[in-house]
């Protein structure tokens, strides 16, 4: 077998192959078995005839035909292990020369992962910052938690600071009614500032029953470019108004909301303290991260990047938008329409991002390499039992966890999770 290769643009190679007739031999013997096993021949079982009867009855051509597959299999990745290639994808196969009793010919053109050089990355330097929760934080979560557990009662009386109503409202611009600025049952707190700065005061005195019309501005800024700094008349209903009672901030309210977990107050307030500590610190971990990949990648060198994989990496980020819209309970369809794009939109509006990612995934693969690192099966099987613990006697899912593909799946995360922690334990400082 002969092989030349020529190095294509987009990091594509072509591979010219050239089998002799006599290399073709095996794979035109197990040809002709098969054509006889599916086709009767007279006086053989099937599988059974002779190559030269099957050659007689049907043609060396068509032998050669059904050896083509088998042949390119076998010696297209015999070629890529001749140069130690690594093909991404399927390649994109040209038949040359097909004729009885001359070597068979074919290119292959198929995208291989790109060069890269890896830049002096042990001199970047990260910091982390240590964490800080201000009391006001903690506060807030408390008060969210305090109005989740009030007790609203209706009120003949009128309506005061931190009283909820439920109102309807209709909005004029110069007396024409504006575009979704009608709304029914309205639920509003005043005090609250939720809606435009004058809104929530202009509720106070209302009772159930009462209609009042007044004109405010909108702010310069207002994200509806349509109304920013415009003034407009308000029509309020007040539908009803009723006064909320919070419960008392103590030892039995921090009972009930833990379902018993917490025996006092500061225990419940001391570990909101340390869940917010814990949340600013992987926020953080997840900014130095990208930080830190950006950097590197900055200072590599790649060849480049094949269409394939950015084109892959693209979908791949659609896909997983298209599950977090879901997750939402909204149609992707209906999101698009909303944001007034196409998929080809968003794929072009990726592609950037995409770029990044699989660099980011060329890096991790070098260096996984270059440190010898390694993913063990205990490892591997490790993950997919905390994986199995969100399904229990789930034997579906545990029958897709074990399938060798999800393994592979696994075993390049895993990878690149341990690439990753590596890198910050340079890069990234106390």
């Amino acid at each position: 077998m002969k092989t030349e290769f020529k190095d294509l643009p987009q990091s594509q190679i072509e591979i010219s192959v050239d089998i002799s007739w006599e290399e073709m031999t095996p794979f035109l013997q197990k040809s002709a078995i098969r054509i006889s096993e599916r086709s009767k021949i007279e006086g053989f079982r099937p599988g059974k005839a002779p190559y030269d009867i099957v050659k007689q009855k049907f043609g060396e051509m068509a032998i050669l035909e059904e050896a083509i597959d088998d042949a390119i299999s076998k010696t297209y990745y015999t070629a890529l292990k001749e140069k130690n290639i690594m093909a991404i994808g399927q390649p994109k196969i040209d038949l040359e020369k097909i004729a009885p009793e001359n070597p068979f010919t074919y290119k292959a053109i198929v995208s291989v992962l790109p060069s890269i050089k890896i830049g002096d990355w042990q001199k970047i330097e990260l910091h982390r910052e240590t964490i800080t929760i201000e009391a006001e934080k903690t506060e807030k979560i408390i008060a969210d938690i305090r109005k989740m557990r009030a007790k609203e009662t209706i009120k003949e009386t009128p309506a005061k600071e931190n009283d909820k109503l439920e109102i309807n409202f209709d909005v004029f611009l110069d007396k024409v009614p504006i575009e979704n600025g009608s709304q029914k049952k309205y639920p509003i707190t005043i005090g609250e500032n939720r809606f435009i700065p004058g809104f929530e005061e202009q509720l106070v005195g209302l009772k159930a029953g009462e209609v009042k019309d007044f004109s405010l501005k909108f702010p310069d800024e207002y994200h509806q470019k349509n109304l920013a700094g415009k003034k407009a008349d308000f029509r309020v209903t007040c539908n009803a108004v009723y006064s909320i009672e919070l419960p008392e901030t103590n030892d039995e309210f921090a009972k009930e909301i833990s379902g018993g977990h917490f025996a006092t107050f500061a225990e419940m307030k001391d570990n909101i303290k340390k869940n917010l500590e814990e949340e600013e610190k992987h926020k953080q971990e997840q900014r130095l991260e990208i930080e830190m990949l950006e950097s590197i990648i900055k200072i590599c060198e790649f060849g480049e990047l094949p269409e394939v994989l950015v084109h892959n990496e693209i979908h791949r980020m659609l896909h997983e938008l298209e599950e977090s819209v879901s997750r939402q309970g909204f149609e992707f369809d209906d999101y698009l329409k909303s944001l007034k794009k196409t998929h080809d939109d968003l794929e072009k509006e990726f592609e950037p991002q995409a770029k990044e990612r699989v660099k980011t995934s060329i890096l991790c693969r070098e260096i996984y390499q270059e440190q010898k690192m390694d993913v063990t099966e205990d490892e591997v099987q490790k993950e997919i039992s905390e994986i199995l613990k969100n399904y229990p006697a789930n034997p579906e899912v545990q029958k897709q966890l074990e399938a060798e593909t999800y393994k592979d799946y696994l075993k390049n995360t895993l990878g690149n999770r341990k690439v990753i922690e590596y890198l910050k334990a340079t890069v990234i400082k106390d």
